[in-house]
């Protein structure tokens, strides 16, 4: 029995070293990370008509994609500008009420004129994984042969909650990240105006 007990530390010191080996720290983060669950956000489209608004200019020519987390009214009226037009009376904006309990993802791109802007962008894929937002969208290019361009956009309400980053993905292929907790909430960089906010309505 004595012997026995003289060995048994000698046995708990291997069981560790096993245990390093078959299972090393970084591995067994990996496991960790890989076991949160993943889950599919609700999501509403915005029509791209739904407000009388446009999306202000962006240098397409060394960003083509722009996309957006837009939390408050202030960051909307940085990506869009208000459209008057006479005899409409679309809203220019959502009501500031809605970013109390949402937040608005927007993708967007410098095309030719397509016979319907709002199918050239489609959702695939709106989904969480802790605090990581995936947004994979279908791009259909326009095959209308239009002389001029327009800029047209995918935009959907989604419920708030504070990502730490939203991987964006069209066709299935990375487009980039935003980090909206270290300030980038859009892609190019925006600095919404203090205090300033599209809203109102067309006359």
């Amino acid at each position: 029995m004595k012997m026995a007990k003289k060995f048994l530390p000698v046995a708990q010191a291997l069981l560790a070293l096993v245990t390093v080996f078959a299972c090393p720290p970084s591995k067994a983060a990996d496991k960790a990370d890989g076991a949160l669950e993943e889950r599919p956000v609700e999501y509403k489209r915005i029509g791209v008509g739904e407000y009388q608004n446009f999306l202000k200019n962006w240098d397409e020519t060394k960003q083509p994609v722009c996309f957006a987390l837009l939390q408050s009214p202030a960051q909307y009226g940085a990506l869009f500008a208000p459209a008057p037009v006479m005899g409409k009376k679309r809203p220019f904006a959502p009501d500031k009420e809605v970013f109390a309990k949402e937040q608005i993802l927007v993708v967007a791109r410098v095309i030719a004129m397509p016979e319907n802007l709002d199918k050239v962008f489609e959702v695939d894929r709106l989904v969480e994984k802790g605090q990581t937002l995936e947004f994979v969208y279908r791009f259909n290019a326009p095959k209308t042969g239009a002389s001029f361009s327009v800029k047209d956009f995918l935009a959907v309400r989604i419920p708030k909650r504070d990502y730490q980053k939203v991987v964006i993905l069209e066709n299935g292929k990375p487009v980039g990240e935003l980090k909206p907790a270290e300030g980038l909430w859009a892609v190019p960089a925006a600095t919404p105006e203090s205090g300033k906010a599209v809203s109102g309505e067309g006359k």
